[in-house]
């Protein structure tokens, strides 16, 4: 694209941004429903959010009447879902993405991880495999404690020693949600260098050979166009919802102010 056709996109993109409003619903596109009646549950009490639900065959074209968007799909994420997602973002839409939201299935949907920014190398020869571990005690590590996102209303109950995967890092002392028989995921790689804003690490100990992951994966934003996406590794369980301080931190990316 000429530099005056970049200009004139960015104007047009502009022009049509939305501006969600605190009244406007959110909505809920998901495959499995258990967990998103516990987080919908919260939101609705909390917020004085309306929810609407769907599946992906029931998702809107036009998604700029939301004041915010979950995707929490388990299986396949079509491509038409995909970029009715990231318009909407691109537009001045916040979309939260939530566990699953990043797993090899969606490697295959077209643009998904080019805008999220992410890698999945599940090759059994790959220096950082991507894996995931079931029935897993992880806890997730706020590292940034004075954000709004992470800290507004939310009481962490534990304090852990953690190292961040940034190296060279040293190790310190930060709040931390655990989360009980749920699910980690391994060695998500970025691929957009310092583009996304870190929120949380997560801290796993495998019972069997005494591994101790600690990487700088729990939790992250980023800008998209005019708007946000969001992203949270827990969600497996039921009882991960259950815990009102994670269901506080994803109620605070939709009243965080940039």
């Amino acid at each position: 694209m000429k530099p005056v056709g970049k200009v004139i996109f960015a104007l047009v993109l502009a022009a049509v941004a939305v501006q969600p409003s605190w009244s406007d619903p959110l909505l809920i596109v998901a495959d499995e429903w258990p967990q998103m009646e516990i987080l919908a549950a919260f939101l609705q009490e909390k917020g004085g959010y309306s929810i609407e639900k769907v599946e992906q065959n029931g998702l809107p074209d036009d998604l700029s009447g939301y004041a915010g968007v979950f995707e929490f799909v388990h299986g396949s994420l079509l491509d038409s879902t995909a970029e009715r997602l990231i318009r909407y973002a691109q537009h001045g839409g916040r979309v939260i993405v939530l566990h699953h939201g990043i797993s090899q299935r969606k490697a295959e949907t077209k643009g998904w991880f080019e805008v999220l920014g992410m890698k999945l190398d599940g090759r059994p020869e790959a220096q950082s495999r991507y894996t995931w571990i079931h029935d897993a005690d992880v806890m997730l590590v706020n590292l940034q404690p004075r954000h709004y996102i992470t800290s507004h209303q939310v009481t962490y109950p534990k304090t852990v020693e953690y190292t961040p995967s940034d190296a060279p890092s040293a190790p310190g002392d930060y709040p931390a949600l655990e989360f009980a028989q749920s699910e980690v995921f391994l060695n998500h790689q970025f691929t957009d260098g310092r583009e996304k804003t870190v929120l949380f690490g997560f801290r796993y100990t495998d019972p069997k050979s005494g591994t101790l992951w600690m990487q700088d994966r729990g939790g992250w934003y980023k800008p998209v166009g005019h708007g946000w996406i969001f992203y949270f590794t827990p969600g497996h369980t039921v009882e991960d919802f259950q815990q009102s301080a994670y269901c506080q931190i994803i109620w605070n990316c939709l009243t965080w102010k940039p």
